[in-house]
């Protein structure tokens, strides 16, 4: 068994005990040789997290970071290469499937992750269904910026960080003005608020580089969100098995029923 997890920024190959790391590219044709390459000889099944939305048989349809890979059946033509079954899923419902397996959404039946990372993806949990969500391109009143998708406002202009380094001109790792993550916290707690309350959500797991490795974030995040959830309270949590989450959903998808998985 096989997990790929393919964001915009980096794709990872496990296999066992061993993690292969590389630059994704954005020519589809050599990401296919690269993804073929980098899969061992023997391997069973492939579970694949994407950046971006998928059809039910693993086409692209929706990367806006990887754009050359739209309408690329991407399940079909790595198991016609290698020979073996292939399942695609958005990499936010990957994440959330690794969360609620063995990490901090254990237990709950209502759910949702949300990574924070070149892009803002989302997926939630209801009963055994998990389903992509566009909370990312949700529209936030005030917020004039064009987004990548087309629409003017989304959520992902405040807090993704492709958008963010356009702006600001360099990477957020490189960001430590302690008022701009206070207005980063504020416009994410607005996003995870609304992401909660329309689907009655109990638990939020927040994953990807920018929510993971940025331990500042958390005190202002948390602070905005106790003034605003005062309805129905949301458990917040970071991802407890940090950049692994994709991963290890991947891997659970070949032995999934396909009713699990709403793309």
């Amino acid at each position: 068994m096989t997990a790929i997890d393919i964001g915009g920024t980096w794709t990872r190959v496990r296999s066992g005990d061993t993690l292969t790391r590389f630059p994704s590219e954005p020519d589809y044709g050599r990401q296919l040789r690269a993804l073929i390459a980098a899969v061992p000889a023997g391997t069973s099944a492939i579970g694949v997290s994407f950046g971006g939305r998928v059809t039910p048989a693993g086409a692209v349809r929706v990367a806006l970071n990887l754009r050359g890979y739209e309408g690329r059946p991407l399940a079909a033509d790595l198991s016609d290469a290698l020979g073996v079954p292939v399942r695609v899923a958005h990499d936010a419902t990957c994440g959330l499937l690794g969360e609620c397996a063995a990490g901090a959404l254990r237990g709950f039946e209502r759910c949702g992750y949300l990574t924070l990372s070149t892009g803002v993806g989302a997926a939630l949990r209801l009963g055994t269904v998990h389903l992509t969500t566009e909370a990312g391109h949700q529209l936030i009143a005030g917020n004039e910026r064009p987004c990548d998708c087309g629409q003017i406002g989304c959520l992902q202009t405040l807090t993704g960080g492709s958008a963010l380094h356009r702006r600001l001109g360099r990477p957020l790792e490189d960001v430590d003005d302690p008022h701009f993550w206070r207005a980063y916290a504020s416009s994410l707690a607005l996003g995870v608020a609304n992401f909660a309350l329309n689907a009655g959500l109990e638990a939020v797991a927040l994953g990807g580089a920018i929510a993971l490795r940025r331990p500042a974030l958390w005190p202002p995040l948390r602070e905005s969100l106790a003034e605003l959830l005062t309805y129905q309270r949301v458990t917040v949590v970071p991802a407890e098995l940090g950049e692994e989450a994709p991963l290890l959903g991947a891997a659970l998808l070949p032995g999934l029923p396909e009713a699990a998985i709403l793309h």
